[in-house]
């Protein structure tokens, strides 16, 4: 199994045993299919809604950037939160995104 995909699968156990209802785009072959190029996965729980971008704690510089740049070129914002993997500590880095602000989540 791919790394992107090992990664969204721990995340979904996260979040369902949380009672969240998740949803990611199918994969297609040669084709973004991220959410706006910035979301991989939606999750929902009554009235709490989190838009998560998965990744590894190498590339969270680059995926922030990535949303910081979509809201300033589009013109809306809304929360993202990144998920990064650290294989190391067999845990998610995670922080919320805005194009005003960046908070981190946990350690």
């Amino acid at each position: 199994m791919a790394k992107e995909a090992l990664i969204r699968k721990k995340a979904i156990e996260i979040l369902t045993e949380k009672n969240y209802i998740c949803w990611f785009p199918p994969k297609v072959k040669y084709q973004q299919t991220d959410i706006f190029g910035i979301v991989d996965l939606l999750a929902v729980r009554k009235r709490e809604r989190k838009s998560i971008q998965l990744t590894t704690v190498s590339n969270i510089s680059a995926r922030r950037k990535k949303i910081v740049s979509f809201f300033k070129k589009s013109d809306v914002e809304f929360p993202v939160e990144i998920w990064a993997w650290d294989a190391q500590k067999k845990k998610f880095k995670k922080e919320r995104v805005n194009s005003k602000s960046l908070k981190v989540l946990s350690a």
